[in-house]
Parts: C-alpha cells; structure tokens; sequence
C-alpha cells in the first residue's frame, strides 16, 4: 500500500477500546484548551471583523461553524499544541461540528479527534526541515480535517484514502507576513479546514485523489520540507503523539511560556520599578522573536504583533501584572501604547548555547540524530540546515544549530516514535529572566517546562486547560453553560456539539460580557 493507503486503513479502524485510556483523558483535555480559547478570543476585535465577513458569505451548517471555530480558537494564539504541531483548532473542531450534521455519538468524535492529531502531528514532523514551521505548517489541518471528517461521514478505507489525498494535493502553504501581522493570521487553520472538509465531502461522492502523493519525488514530502522524513508516518497506533499535549495558560506563542512563568515567579515586579529586562533563552525562542522584530510594535499594537515577540510579551506582562486575554483587548492596548513600547525598547533577548541543549536533549527522544541522517540523507539534511540558517543568522552559530541534532540523554534504537520515548517526553523551552530594578537589584528566576506542558511536575495540561474553559467559557456561554459544557466533555455526550454551537459564532447567548 501507498503510505496514504497506509494512513487511511489505520484511522478508518481505529476504534475507542484501541486508544490508551490517558490518551483519551488528554483529547478531553484539549477540548476544554480549545473551546477556552475559542470563549476568550470572542471580543477580540480581528475575530470579530472575520466573523462579520463570514455571516456575509456563509449558512448555518458545519463549514460556517468550523470556520469560525477555527478563527476564534487561533485569534489570540490562546491555543495547545503537540509534537509536531498545533492540532487542536481542527481535530477538535472538525468532529464537533461534523456530529451536528452526522448524528455522531461523543465516542466516535473522539476517536476521529485523535485520528486527526496523530495524523497531523505525523505530517508536521515529516517536513521538520523545511522552509515552514509550528503554526505555519497549516496543511495538517486540511489532512485533520479531511479524515475526522471522513470518518463521521462514514467513509471506508479506500474513501477515506482518496479524502487525504484530494486534500494534499493542493495543500496550503502560508506566508510570513501574512501570519506575523494582519488579520490573515486569523486564517490559518480555517481555510486549510475547509479544504479537508470539501475533500472528505468529495471523496464520499466518488472523487479520486493522487494516493502515491507521499510516497512519490515530486509529491507532497518534496514540495513542503528540504529534507523530507517520510519515516515520521509512522508508529500509529504504537507511539501516541497526543501524549506530548501542552496547553498553553497565556495567550501568544509556545516559545514565550517560561519567559512569562519566570516573571510570574518574580512577582511580577512593578513596571516603574523595572530599568531593563534580559531574558536568556535556547536558538528557537531567539530565532521567533527574531522573525517577530518586523512586526512588533505595530500602531497600534495588537495580539498578531505581541504574540511571537518577547519584548512586547515582557512588556505587557509587566504594566498588566498578569498575561491573559484583557492584556490583548484593543482598547487596553491602545490605551497603553506609549508605556509598552518604552518597556519593551529596554528588554533585550539572549542567545544561551546551554538552554539550546537543555531543549535538544529532549527534542531528540523524538526525532533521533541517526534517525534523521538516515531518512533525510546527508545531501538533503545539508542543504536543508544551510537554507534554515539563511533565514535567521543571526541567531547562534552554526555550532548552536548543529546542537539541536545532538543526541539527548538517552538512545531508544534511533527511530522515530519509539513509544518509550513519545512517554517519557517532557516538552523544554528553557528561559532565564534578569530584571534590573531601579534600585540597582537584580532579580533572577529560569523555567524550563512551561505551565500546561507536557511533563510539567504540578501544572499538567489536564489542570490548566480546565482552568482555562472555566476561567474563560462563561464569555461566551455564561456561568451555567460553561459548567454544563464541562460536564459534557468529562462524559463524552452526544450532545456536546449542540452545547457548544449555542454560542460558538459569537452571536449566541452570553451572560458575562468581555469587557475588562
């Protein structure tokens, strides 16, 4: 079989009794991330322009539904994330919405959740070395979708082969400015949403896709990553990428949680008692907010332009005391213009060669140097580091680069997947924040697992994306509904689809207006 055909037969039988108990507790979990996210973003000023041009050109039913889930689960970067992307807005999203339409039972929306973060963590990790990364890797989401999807609407094996690959064959690929800056970052994982759901529509009615698209030199590997691993398809059903869910508890990118942990940890101190700020951090928080500084400080700012800077992040912590989605309001952040740009010009962002290892060490559990040698090939693997390096250079060294392909603390047999390391995983993005106060003190703290992350030792992505729906949910569906929602995913109703569109597109019943 085609590794398509291969994918397929695998998601099309994979039932609930197949999937480890924690694994399923752990979708639940990201259900509740997504939906908080979804309820906090709900007065954000971007969603809202979207959504008022989605009520122009769309119905009622699912794909309206799953477009503005997927606008609003994004907007303020408010979401989780696995190894090898972010896969909640669709493999949450695309079965709940679907089983409106379908009449699935909770199970069944389950089981296609993690057939749809498997899948998509899979196609991220295969194009690892490439020109797109994290967030920017937005074809997952049309795969995601197209076999959640797929599922629900009954297709079989071959059906559902045909779905994936009607869905690859023009996968989306995004640009930076478009994701860094405007309202298109909004986009993301929508639009690849809608291609999955109209190739899983397709394929139920008999339309063929190209099934060799993985397997073939000028297929999808070759056109999305410089040095494809197409070995990183595998393990389903042996290795459960879902075990590596990390929920972040402030809104912007994953890089900046141990940088906002670390402050938290400090006080924060008052912002007029901060004379600078230096925050250390390993060659993938420094290469973000390098590509960020382009955008940043925007006039006015907005959640878009903070999201993926440190300096900005920093700053807004500081004069809040806190980071949440009133740190992102419009208004506040209009309103606060001058006062977070003079804090974030005296923040600085230091590359730390050790922190970069720290992060390695684990990173390379997954993704095992000889592992990669081997699936890439030297020739491709060279061209492929030698373009990644032309992008930022001015992050580390080429020595700094190479070490993120050092092997960790422990060897498993250098393949992909290996279940003991998917296990023992424990997601790293070391920061060490040094505040100098006007006083002339010196304040220090380092985090290395963010809160919410997968291996945290007291704040598991279970607890923090609980607190996140409750804390968040009644924005959109009031006290009551919030707490029946909750419910409903602890038990896996049927109905939960239904509880959640009762206000999804922001136009439903809200008891608690998003004022602050």
């Amino acid at each position: 079989m085609t590794r398509i055909e291969t994918i397929a037969t695998w998601a099309a039988s994979l039932s609930a009794t197949d999937v480890p108990a924690d694994v399923l507790e752990l979708c639940r979990a990201q259900r509740r991330s997504v939906l908080g996210g979804m309820a906090a973003s709900s007065g954000d000023a971007a969603a809202r322009r979207v959504l008022a041009g989605l009520d122009a050109t769309t119905g009622d039913g699912a794909e309206a539904a799953l477009y503005a889930g997927c606008v609003l689960s994004i907007a303020l970067d408010f979401d989780d994330y696995v190894c090898f992307g972010h896969t909640g807005h669709t493999a949450v999203l695309a079965p709940l919405y679907l089983a409106g339409e379908t009449g699935a039972s909770g199970d069944q929306q389950l089981v296609a959740q993690v057939v749809a973060n498997e899948v998509e963590a899979r196609l991220g990790g295969a194009c690892l070395i490439g020109p797109l990364n994290g967030q920017l890797w937005s074809f997952i989401h049309a795969a995601g979708t197209a076999l959640a999807a797929g599922r629900l609407l009954g297709l079989g094996p071959g059906a559902l082969a045909h779905a994936l690959a009607i869905a690859l064959y023009q996968a989306p690929r995004p640009t930076v400015p478009g994701f860094m800056a405007p309202d298109t970052k909004l986009l993301t994982a929508a639009e690849p949403a809608m291609i999955g759901l109209r190739a899983a529509r397709l394929a139920a009615a008999g339309v063929t896709g190209p099934l060799d698209l993985l397997d073939h030199r000028q297929g999808f590997l070759d056109a999305f990553a410089d040095a494809p691993l197409p070995a990183m398809l595998g393990g389903l059903g042996e290795a459960w990428a879902t075990r590596t869910l990390c929920v972040k508890p402030y809104p912007g990118c994953a890089y900046v949680d141990t940088t906002v942990d670390a402050l938290l940890e400090l006080g924060p101190p008052a912002a007029g008692d901060v004379e600078s700020v230096t925050v250390e951090a390993g060659m993938l928080t420094c290469a973000m907010d390098a590509l960020s500084r382009g955008y940043a400080g925007a006039d006015p700012p907005t959640a878009v332009t903070i999201n993926f800077s440190v300096p900005w992040t920093v700053a807004a912590t500081l004069l809040g005391g806190e980071l949440t989605p009133h740190q992102f309001r419009a208004d506040w952040l209009a309103a606060h213009r001058g006062e977070l740009g003079g804090l974030a010009s005296r923040v600085s962002v230091v590359h730390d060669a050790a922190l970069t290892r720290a992060a390695a060490a684990q990173f390379t559990r997954v993704v095992p140097p000889r592992a990669v040698v081997r699936d890439a090939g030297w020739s491709r693997l060279r061209r492929g580091l030698r373009r990644a390096r032309s992008h930022q250079p001015s992050v580390g060294s080429a020595r700094d680069a190479a070490a993120m392909l050092r092997p960790g603390g422990i060897r498993l047999g250098g393949r992909f997947w290996h279940p003991a390391a998917v296990d023992g995983f424990v997601m790293t993005f070391p920061a060490r924040v040094r505040v100098r106060l006007r006083d002339g003190r010196e304040l220090v703290a380092q985090c290395d697992v963010p809160r919410g992350g997968a291996g945290h030792p007291t704040h598991p992505p279970g607890a923090v994306a609980r607190e996140k729906l409750l804390t968040w949910g009644p924005e959109l569906w009031g006290d009551e509904g919030t707490a029946t929602i909750d419910a409903a995913i602890d038990s896996d109703d049927d109905r939960l689809s239904e509880l959640v569109r009762s206000g999804a597109s922001g136009r439903g019943p809200r008891t608690r207006a998003a004022t602050r």
